[in-house]
This record gives structure tokens, sequence and C-alpha cells, in this order.
């Protein structure tokens, strides 16, 4: 199970690097099998804005584009993707920079138009999921111009990944292993409040029971939900 290191410190008090609470953690029976940081290789990869898009000469499917990452002059972009349009923000790989892959981007010619680097998808950043959207990664407008992409899109926060044997159930959730880090490291651990009011007249009788058969369980109780999305986990 994956576990963002920043996420799991709004529920417990940390005050240790992740591969040092990944050790501590190990050694006190949760395995971390790995502490990860998702951008590690990415360098010299920012966001910039395309002002500019016109067609390459001597290409139809090539695009050479003006973008402003926020320095005193625009840089040019060719490129033969086709998803973008004026205004789009979108990640900028600059002159010598690295993609998630390791690939090094260096400043060359497309058909005998410079281009200063390339525009990134998701995949080239090496966030794209089981459904990758196919196409430059277009970011929100408003993003900061010149921002070093892994910056912008938390890219440098350490993950945890946790081998949870079938035992502990009680360690498959955020909340779980800020328990479970609270014990270990004999810090404050702060529960989330929930609300719980039900918003409708239905009752839950009518699709879910639940006895409880045996005086060794105290409580048992269960609760429906509906009209679930199912999206990927943040972080």
């Amino acid at each position: 199970m994956k576990v963002p290191f920043n996420w799991l410190k709004d529920y417990v008090e940390v005050n240790i690097d992740a591969k040092e609470l990944g050790d501590r953690l190990t050694l006190s029976g949760s395995a971390v099998e790995e502490v990860i940081t998702q951008g590690d290789t990415i360098k010299n990869v920012v966001t910039g804005k395309i002002v500019e898009i016109t067609t390459h000469p001597d290409a139809d499917k090539l695009k050479v584009c003006q973008v402003d990452i926020g320095s005193a002059e625009n840089i040019q972009i060719v490129t033969a993707a086709s998803n973008m349009k004026e205004e789009d923000v979108v990640p900028v790989a600059l002159h010598k920079s690295i993609l998630a892959d390791g690939t090094e981007i260096k400043k060359g010619k497309l058909r005998g138009v410079v281009s200063n680097g390339m525009f990134c998808s998701e995949e080239e950043l090496g966030i794209a999921g089981d459904e990758p959207v196919h196409g430059l990664m277009i970011l929100p407008k408003d993003a900061p111009l010149g921002m070093d992409i892994k910056e912008y899109l938390g890219l440098n926060k350490s993950i945890l990944d946790f081998e949870i044997t079938s035992n502990r159930p009680d360690c498959l959730s955020i909340v779980g292993m800020a328990r479970e880090t609270a014990a270990t490291l004999g810090t404050s651990y702060k529960m989330p409040s929930f609300n719980y009011e039900v918003k409708n007249s239905e009752n839950i009788n009518d699709k879910l029971k639940v006895e409880v058969n045996d005086s060794l369980c105290r409580r048992y109780m269960a609760r429906g939900v509906k009209n679930v999305k199912v999206m990927p986990s943040p972080g």
C-alpha cells in the first residue's frame, strides 16, 4: 500500500525524514518495501504558456510554438502534438532536461526549425494512470510560469510503499498507518473528524443488516455507500 509521506503527517507528528521513518516502521513490524520519490530523475522541466502557434514551413503535422516560461524572452518549441492551443499552460522540458524515464532532452532542429526543448505528456513525467491521456498534459491556466514541474505537481514528495500482511487490516488506510506511526515514534496522533449525518430518508435496515452473535465482539457497525465514483487515489 502506498502512503504519501506528507498526507501521513496530517494525522501524526513526524519529525524525521521519510527514509528514516521507513526504517523505523520496518523494525517495528510494518515493512516498508520502498521509499519512492516520483520525480527523482526529472530535471529542468518547468511550466510554460503557449503564446503563439504557427504551422511549420516544411511539415504540415508540426507546429512552431512561442512559449512564455517566465523569463525575459520567450522560447521556441516545435511539436507534433495537436491537443494544445494558444494560452494553454503545459510542462516544458528545456535544453539539457531529463524526463522520468531518464531520457535527456536537448536543443535541436526539427525539419530545419530550432526547438529549444519539448512539451511533456503525463507519461513522460511518469504520472500516467492506468488509462493514460494521450497528448500533452494541459495544466490549469493559473499555474505560475517558469515553476519547476516537480514542485508544482508535488513530484518531489516521498511515498512509502508498505507490505501489509493479511493479519493487519487495520493498517490498510492512511489513518491506520498514522496510528501505527504514532505508536512507533511515541508521538501524538490526530484522529480525523467525521460527519455521519444521513441526508436521506432511506432506512439502512431495508438493505443491510448486521447481527452480532459472539459475546467477544462488543460492537460491529456497517454503513451502506452508493453512487461511488472510482478514481485514482490522491498523492
